[in-house]
């Protein structure tokens, strides 16, 4: 039986330049995430210049192979995360 991974929950929300949008959102239509990670949920924050990834992630490898292809076209910034529930159980 094979050994269970560990893994958290990250919130990515990249912020783009406005004359990006086109460039950021083909290269969100093609992007493959990692096999590692497993993708809860995706927005684009409309008006904003925005995209967020829920996912998780076992590691900051993961985090690197995610925002590593669009980091020429704005920031990214990832947090880990978790449920409002559990953070209220861990106090």
């Amino acid at each position: 039986m094979g050994k269970s991974v560990k893994t958290m929950l990250f919130v990515l929300w990249y912020q783009f330049e406005p004359e990006h949008a086109h460039q950021v959102l083909e290269l969100w239509k093609h992007f493959k995430f990692p096999s590692d990670v497993n993708v809860l949920q995706r927005y684009l924050l409309i008006g904003r210049h925005m995209s967020v990834a829920i996912f998780e992630a076992p590691d900051e490898r993961s985090i690197l192979k995610i925002t590593a292809p669009f980091s020429s076209y704005g920031v990214a910034h990832v947090v880990p995360a978790m449920t409002l529930d559990e953070a209220i159980k861990a106090v």
